[in-house]
């Protein structure tokens, strides 16, 4: 399945582009609100947490009401103020809470009004992210403007000697479910083209998973073709195909990820082989395409074909797309 510069449906994003030429690939995608314990933590991570204060400026819209619509600015009692409704106390409330505070006030005097949304405005608008994993000082933190992965990892203290940066996890939680995106934080920093890396949204999960190690004793699962690091890795109880899969630093560009193999050795000897469409679990979560992993067990990630690893390339795309359109401002100037 081609991969595409971009496709948004409800509970899932992907986005795999090229972000430089010297930051060679990002690999981002995203998978349903059922995949696994980061996904799961995630799912109860309320969607923003940022709680009012004085001082902050707040966009109120009112769909049955637009003259009603308008930027509020919390005052020095922690109030904000409607006019007739008059003052209504936020500080200290969550987005949502102050919605539902200003929704039934407004109703006492507007009983048609059905529905509001408020939303923080401002550059200095504040958003929690939660650090999970292998960083010096796990937790939640409020961070202002538009902050990165890496900014967040700072915040928490920088990651540990032991951290996989060339496999961070964003988990976004929404009311449709979460998606999951992974970034190759370390070519980034390698090359130092940081402003490619992607920005978080109030709520967002950054999670640093430990280095995989290359394992050669016995029960090690082996993960070969197209996945950035392919070895033999250990793998502990209770995985699955996207663990074995974020231990070799995730599928390269052109891995062609609807035929994934799955080779098993049989109790009785011999082995078995289990193909499996591994999109259809990064698209919409069918958990029949990530299987349990087993020690001993051996994945192959085939490669697409070099055509077709060209015309599916964004870059590709995006020539053909200009190309057109070129042509197409040629004809029409001619006529």
């Amino acid at each position: 399945m081609l991969y595409r510069p971009l496709r948004e449906t409800i509970g899932y994003q992907r986005n795999i582009r090229k972000a430089a030429p010297e930051l060679r690939r990002t690999y981002v995608y995203a998978f349903a609100a059922t995949a696994l314990a980061a996904v799961l933590f995630a799912a109860a991570l309320p969607a923003q947490e940022v709680r009012l204060r004085r001082g902050d400026t707040i966009k109120l819209e009112v769909p049955q009401r637009e003259d009603l619509g308008r930027l509020l600015v919390v005052d020095a009692k922690g109030d904000v103020t409607l006019p007739i409704v008059g003052a209504i106390r936020v500080e200290g409330l969550t987005i949502e809470e102050a919605r539902g505070a200003m929704l039934r006030s407004l109703q006492d005097i507007y009983p048609s009004i059905q529905s509001v949304s408020i939303s923080l405005q401002g550059a200095d608008a504040r958003r929690v992210i939660y650090v999970q994993g292998q960083v010096a000082h796990p937790g939640k933190y409020e961070l202002g403007g538009t902050p990165s992965i890496w900014d967040a990892i700072k915040e928490a203290g920088g990651a540990t000697a032991a951290a996989s940066l060339d496999a961070v996890r964003i988990v976004r939680a929404s009311q449709e479910g979460s998606t999951t995106s992974i970034v190759n934080l370390q070519q980034a920093l390698d090359s130092g083209n940081l402003g490619a890396l992607p920005l978080l949204q109030p709520g967002d999960a950054v999670i640093v998973p430990e280095r995989a190690a290359p394992f050669t004793g016995s029960g090690a699962v082996n993960v070969f073709g197209a996945v950035l690091r392919p070895a033999s890795y250990s793998l502990t109880q209770d995985k699955r195909l996207i663990d074995a899969m974020l231990a070799a630093g995730g599928p390269i560009e052109n891995a062609r990820l609807n035929k994934v193999n799955i080779v098993r050795p049989s109790v009785g000897g011999g082995v078995t082989t289990i193909t499996v469409d591994f999109e259809q679990f990064l698209e919409i979560g069918d958990m029949r395409h990530n299987p349990p992993i087993f020690p001993n067990d051996t994945v192959s990630v085939p490669r697409a074909s070099r055509f077709w690893a060209t015309i599916t390339n964004p870059t590709f795309l995006l020539a053909i797309i200009s190309t057109s359109a070129t042509i197409a401002a040629l004809v029409v100037y001619g006529d």
